[in-house]
């Protein structure tokens, strides 16, 4: 039997597809998690109507580890509610390209920072919003979001051999919707793409579920 890497098929032995000026770490080297915040009641506006949204975010490495750079949240109808580039808080190391779809070009005069992001995510989620996403927890860790009304496709449509297996994105995009994601070559992941299809597949699972239960009662 002969190793090979996950990424490009190649042997354990080869130099590897892929080549960095230094090492990076995938979480936070800070010992304590500082900056967090949580969403808040909803306003008691009349006529307020809570809402459901996807979100995806993609993450590039800096001094302390990854951090949130790009942030896309969409609406039941696909449409953008709010997309941000991020400037961490630290100098970036690794744009990551590869996942995040980010070149340093993509930062150019991009002053946002987390700060800025709360702020402005305070007043789209509440704690009766409704987030979709797939492996949610690296975005609301990324987001430094506190939030308990999630659904996550990671977890809708379970790996056979259980956690802590989960089925890509994109394979469940390909088998259930029969749609193609991620297919860029080198330009990584596209947030939007990625916010989109959580929502369409939560969408079909719901609409599934119903016919069927629809189904059953009239069988019955």
């Amino acid at each position: 039997v002969v190793s090979v890497y996950r990424c490009c098929g190649e042997r354990r032995d080869s130099p590897g597809c892929q080549v960095a000026s230094m090492h990076v770490t995938a979480g936070e080297l800070s010992p304590i998690e500082t900056g967090y915040i949580q969403s808040s009641s909803p306003p008691g506006d009349e006529g307020y109507i809570p809402q459901v949204y996807a979100l995806d975010c993609e993450m590039c490495y800096t001094t302390i580890g990854l951090q949130l750079t790009r942030i896309t949240i969409v609406d039941m109808n696909l449409k953008t509610v709010f997309e941000s580039i991020v400037k961490p808080s630290h100098p970036i190391v690794d744009y990551n390209t590869r996942f995040s779809g980010l070149t340093a070009k993509d930062f150019n005069n991009v002053n946002t920072t987390l700060i800025n992001i709360h702020k402005q995510l305070m007043n789209i989620i509440y704690n009766d919003t409704i987030l979709i996403g797939h492996s949610l927890e690296s975005d609301l860790k990324a987001m430094k979001l506190i939030h308990n009304t999630v659904v996550d496709t990671a977890i809708v449509f379970p790996h056979r051999k259980g956690l802590p297996y989960k089925r890509s994105l994109k394979n469940l995009m390909a088998e259930h919707l029969h749609k193609f994601i991620q297919d860029a070559v080198d330009g990584g992941h596209d947030s939007k793409e990625d916010s989109v299809s959580c929502m369409e597949l939560m969408i079909w699972k719901v609409k599934s579920d119903l016919q069927k239960s629809r189904r059953i009662s009239s069988e019955s």
